[in-house]
């Protein structure tokens, strides 16, 4: 269960909102689930005349009555509205269970007082699922107590995660978020980003860049390789240096190439997801001096071509047969071994490589196991470079080949990529079940999520292949189909030679 806090100061607005028709025509059903008074007597009417819209003044009068008794005392941002939202693949609840869900929660953010103190008037407002798929519920606080005394909070938000972890134990739900038990965060979508996203009928343009700055770590032996890995996948990429040192490359920034004359939309490496800062990027090459600003300029891809036909399927080919191993093999890794942060952070890579190879425009199951598995992977915000694995290094290599394959162009081609999603599908199912035994609920949950995303694909025996995205037209590279070959079957380049 996903808390998000805002604030406000006006009570009928946020009122007219919840019951209005939403931002997207979302607001179905709007309707009351619970509250500091029964239900039914808080209930707002419509108009008797049959109007569309709710008559609000009587509940607004009811919760705005505190703060007014509060005075001058009274907190300025006195509205405090929390929805609290469950992923997609959790389900839906019905009324009765949102309405428990919702006084636990504010009794235990304290809002319903105590012997020494009275409790503040809220609500709790239910509609149809939001814009994407999400059954949740808003809570309406007025921070003031019955008898006009100011709520002063303090790490409110923070609180309100450790609420819902508590709700999570207590109702049986599954735990999605790794950053509760310490990992980066991942910051959120906005409102704006997701309605310009539907108006085109796209993903948002973080999470396509989300994906495709993690496909281009895959395997990347060097920050210099990862840099020119993002280029030749299309996009901008800006570092940003030090005031002290220009030469000096402290952050970075990526873009997709507008359309026609419109400007790029620029989002920081650190705004894309937590272990996506460059910090948390260098980490993966510790010993490494970091390349100069004009390295990050010239930077570069060498494998600018894809394989043709056989070449490309004789890759999928090896790379599923070693994803079969490797899976046996992570599945033998006892839990708290050095090797899972590494194994694991390689995993979240090598499905972003094979989600880009499958769904080229980011939009399907495979991106949506992807993104929750890299969740699932996610580091401590302040943990050391992880220490060398076997595993991470094959891995590595897989996802080293699939970047010269490019996506499948017909259905013969995706029968035999399909081999690839399948063990792609069992590495996943294999880290969800090293997360549970490491006791890790929260990482195990993000991983389940992921394996979640991926049963219904391999339960129809298809997957999905992009025929719009355009292939370039190139002639037969034995060099590269035989490197591409060897990355994931070194037998293959002996054979090559001989």
């Amino acid at each position: 269960m996903i808390p998000k806090v805002t604030y406000g100061a006006r009570v009928r607005g946020l009122l007219e909102y919840l019951f209005g028709p939403g931002k997207a025509e979302e607001h179905v059903n709007p309707h009351l689930v619970a509250g500091y008074d029964d239900v039914a007597l808080l209930t707002p009417g419509r108009p008797e005349r049959g109007g569309e819209r709710w008559s609000l003044d009587e509940l607004a009068a009811r919760l705005d009555a505190p703060q007014i008794a509060a005075g001058e005392r009274g907190v300025k941002q006195y509205v405090w509205q929390c929805s609290l939202s469950l992923p997609a693949q959790e389900g839906q609840l019905d009324d009765a269970t949102w309405g428990r869900i919702a006084g636990r929660f504010v009794a235990e953010m304290g809002f319903t007082g105590d012997a020494e103190r009275a409790g503040c008037r809220w609500i709790a407002v239910r509609h149809g699922l939001s814009a994407r798929g999400n059954d949740h519920v808003h809570l309406v606080v007025t921070l003031a107590t019955e008898d006009g005394a100011p709520v002063w909070l303090r790490q409110d938000k923070r609180r309100s995660q450790q609420v819902a972890d508590l709700i999570e134990d207590e109702f049986g739900l599954g735990k999605w978020t790794p950053g509760r038990a310490g990992a980066t965060r991942r910051p959120e979508l906005t409102r704006p980003e997701v309605e310009r996203a539907r108006r085109v009928d796209q993903a948002p343009d973080r999470e396509l860049l989300r994906r495709q700055v993690r496909a281009a770590l895959a395997g990347a032996g060097s920050e210099a390789e990862w840099v020119a890995r993002m280029r030749a996948a299309g996009l901008l990429v800006a570092a940003r240096t030090a005031a002290t040192d220009r030469d000096q490359v402290v952050g970075y920034a990526v873009a997709l190439r507008p359309a026609g004359a419109s400007k790029p939309r620029w989002y920081a490496g650190r705004s894309l997801d937590g272990d996506l800062s460059l910090p948390q990027i260098r980490k993966r090459w510790p010993d490494a001096p970091p390349p100069p600003a004009a390295q990050w300029k010239t930077a570069d891809s060498a494998e600018s071509t894809t394989l043709r036909g056989e070449d490309r399927m004789a890759v999928w080919r090896s790379s599923a047969a070693a994803l079969e191993a490797i899976s046996g093999r992570l599945a033998g890794v006892a839990p708290g071994s050095p090797q899972w942060p590494a194994a694991a952070r390689a995993s979240a890579d090598l499905l972003a490589r094979v989600a880009a190879v499958t769904e080229p425009s980011g939009r399907g199951p495979l991106t949506r196991a992807a993104d929750a598995l890299a969740r699932a992977a996610a580091p401590p915000r302040r943990a050391p470079a992880p220490a060398a694995s076997t595993i991470a290094a094959e891995l590595g290599r897989v996802a080293d080949a699939l970047m010269v394959t490019g996506p499948a162009r017909d259905g013969g081609e995706a029968a035999v990529l399909l081999a690839v999603v399948v063990q792609a599908a069992r590495l996943v199912v294999a880290l969800a079940e090293l997360r549970a035994a490491e006791q890790q609920a929260h990482a195990a949950g993000a991983a389940a999520r992921a394996a979640a995303h991926l049963m219904p694909l391999l339960a129809q025996g298809a997957v999905h292949v992009e025929r719009d995205v355009p292939v370039p037209r190139v002639g037969r590279d034995e060099p590269n189909a035989a490197r591409a070959r060897a990355r994931v079957d070194p037998a293959a380049d002996q054979q090559t030679q001989r």
